[in-house]
């Protein structure tokens, strides 16, 4: 699965992280001047590959923290919190019988809107 750095979480967490300290002060910590790190903050900048390491070495921000949030299927999550052969029987016939019921509601012509 690929993932994706969000320019959003990225501008967040380098202000949260930056705190008290200037733009100019992280410019001298990683060399990264301070108008690009500004426009990092706004989320108008993407930073190349040493800038970006160097951001969250200097700023401590864990690489996972600035990551998409990509939605999992919601029936896979289930099946993966199943922690007994009771429990996973249940979740299919669940799914099952919610399939069937989209497939009775395409057939008959119902929206969800």
């Amino acid at each position: 699965m690929r993932q994706q750095i969000s320019v959003i979480r990225l501008a967040e967490r380098v202000k949260t992280q930056r705190g008290n300290r200037t733009q100019g002060d992280i410019e001298q910590l990683t060399g990264i001047n301070r108008q690009v790190i500004g426009r990092i903050e706004s989320g108008k900048h993407i930073p190349s590959v040493p800038q970006l390491n160097r951001l969250l070495d200097v700023l401590e921000i864990n690489f996972s923290e600035i990551l998409e949030n990509k939605e999992q299927n919601v029936f896979v999550a289930m099946m993966g919190e199943a922690r007994t052969p009771v429990e996973k029987e249940g979740f299919e016939k669940m799914v099952s019988m919610m399939l069937c019921l989209r497939k009775y509601e395409r057939l008959k012509g119902v929206t969800h809107e």
